[in-house]
């Protein structure tokens, strides 16, 4: 597959397969040297398709080929869609159905519909940063990172964490001009500023990392 897609690319091509569903294609150029990520649901593909995967990363802004990859990815993914997991959602403090019936009560239509639970168990090490949640297009199904199931944790911010990750499936990702997939989309960034408490999730996101560095220190003392 690599030799075709090289074949059919008019400059010097760099390629990189990856299982990564929610970033299917990016593209970057540099000197005139191409580099595609691509997911391997296109490593089988036909020409057509190998042919709209060049004419996405070289003119951006080509409608039809656009539609062409994505079809195929929306097809691919439908066929080849795993069972979601059944998720847990009580934790020792607080209960992620009741969070998310309530987000979903408040903000979404009646029709939206998603399965919820934390995520595997906490694993404290080194870190700079953290996934506060994950949102499974493919699966319907949100993740929320066990570490917030803490009394400390105030009841809003795990609110917002549960809002942000809802409301992935009402605004799409796409792939903008330069082949980049942008997930959080200008619309994206307007609805997720009429969670009622935003001002302070947001203040206590940017304190976060050092809270839970604490614990991590506290933990390995304990």
């Amino acid at each position: 597959m690599s030799h075709r897609l090289v074949d059919l690319c008019p400059v010097p091509l760099t390629l990189v397969w990856h299982e990564n569903r929610s970033t299917y294609f990016s593209a970057r150029k540099e000197n005139r040297h191409l580099t595609l990520r691509l997911h391997r649901l296109f490593f089988q593909a036909p020409t057509p398709v190998l042919e709209a995967l060049i004419r996405m990363a070289l003119k951006p802004r080509d409608p039809e080929a656009f539609a062409i990859v994505r079809k195929m990815a929306y097809l691919y993914f439908s066929q080849n869609r795993s069972p979601a997991e059944l998720l847990t959602t009580a934790g020792s403090v607080y209960d992620l159905q009741e969070i998310y019936l309530r987000m979903k009560n408040s903000y979404f239509a009646p029709d939206y519909d998603a399965t919820i639970g934390w995520s595997g168990r906490v694993r404290i090490g080194r870190f700079r940063f953290i996934t506060f949640g994950t949102y499974d297009r493919h699966r319907h199904q949100i993740r929320i990172n066990r570490l917030l199931d803490n009394a400390e944790v105030p009841l809003y911010f795990l609110e917002f964490i549960v809002y942000h990750e809802m409301l992935h499936a009402v605004c799409p990702s796409y792939i903008d001009a330069k082949g980049r997939c942008r997930v959080h989309t200008q619309e994206f960034r307007r609805k997720e500023k009429l969670f009622a408490d935003f001002a302070a999730a947001k203040k206590w996101e940017k304190m976060s990392l050092n809270f839970f560095k604490k614990r991590r220190r506290d933990h390995g003392r304990a």
